[in-house]
């Protein structure tokens, strides 16, 4: 019996409690339904006997038009499989700056109906609006921190030093074997200073957690560059928010999928991929902190040069 019999049999069986009975209201208190509703079933019935009192079959509604062409929801198709960690709004920025104009929530609904949306953990901390660190120039402050990437076969441990300039989001990253202050140091002397040099700034302040790895030689040359070292409260590793994002976006957008698609052998191949992602991360990506501002990273960071070439023009 299928839905609709089983709906004509109720209906009809009301109508013959009440005969039976004498007593409308009382087959309505007993059925659970309203005077009203019994009256309708009624006419009905007399109008149009038993198979009256089957349910009609309403014909399908006119939906909501199609908001995407074919050819723009295959796109965002194909760039949520290519880009499996993206999400709607970030996919929504990346194809604003490849002139694709579309809202995050037409993205989310070409996904939800390809099926591509996964669960995601919700946060269970809410974001603060304190900054509790803030610069205003590139080289002001750069936050550096270290992660554990993992044990490779066939290449041994390695970790990651991450640096991340606090006024423009600039990052800068160094794949190393060791994660000591000699490496620390050497990050810092023979990589982060002179990119900023190079960019016209220079670097004043850097802010690190209490690590070994951010002591005894990393001070040294802190001393020689004569840049301020400042260190985070125990315990207080969102004081150091801005490379701490980072490095989780490293890891979310880069090194996860990174791992699925190639095996690496050696040390220099894993930083070449590294570099590829930062370039893609300093120049193309679009950035949503209120720091930026929907512009990226580079624009800022080289916003000095730019200057002076044009003065120069």
């Amino acid at each position: 019996m299928t839905l609709n019999d089983k709906v004509h049999a109720s209906w009809l069986h009301v109508l013959r409690r009440a005969k039976e009975l004498g007593n409308v209201s009382a087959a309505c208190r007993e059925a659970g339904v309203s005077h009203t509703l019994f009256y309708r079933w009624r006419k009905r019935f007399l109008l149009y006997g038993p198979d009256g009192l089957h349910p009609r079959q309403t014909g399908a509604q006119r939906g909501r038009p199609p908001q995407l062409a074919v050819t723009d929801e295959r796109r965002i198709v194909a760039t949520a499989l290519a880009n499996p960690t993206w999400g709607p709004q970030r996919m929504a920025l990346q194809f604003a700056q490849e002139g694709f104009h579309v809202s995050s929530t037409t993205v989310w609904r070409a996904l939800r109906r390809a099926g591509l949306l996964t669960e995601r953990t919700r946060r269970s901390l809410s974001r603060s609006r304190t900054r509790h660190v803030q610069a205003d120039e590139p080289g002001e402050l750069v936050c550096i921190d270290t992660f554990y990437i993992g044990k490779l076969k066939g290449v041994g441990k390695l970790w990651q030093i991450t640096a991340c300039d606090a006024a423009s989001s600039y990052a800068l990253a160094k794949v190393v074997a060791v994660c000591n202050a000699s490496e620390a140091a050497a990050f810092l002397k023979q990589v982060v200073a002179p990119t900023l040099a190079e960019a016209g700034w220079r670097l004043q302040r850097v802010l690190t957690d209490g690590g070994s790895e951010f002591r005894g030689e990393f001070d040294r040359v802190c001393e020689e560059l004569n840049v301020r070292h400042t260190r985070t409260k125990p315990r207080h590793a969102w004081t150091n928010g801005f490379v701490e994002r980072l490095q989780g976006t490293i890891l979310h957008e880069h090194w996860r999928i990174a791992f699925r698609r190639r095996y690496f052998r050696k040390r220099f191949q894993l930083q070449a991929s590294l570099d590829g992602f930062l370039r893609f991360y300093n120049f193309e990506r679009p950035h949503q902190g209120y720091r930026t501002k929907g512009r990226i990273p580079a624009e800022i960071f080289w916003g000095a040069v730019s200057h002076a070439i044009r003065q120069e023009v």
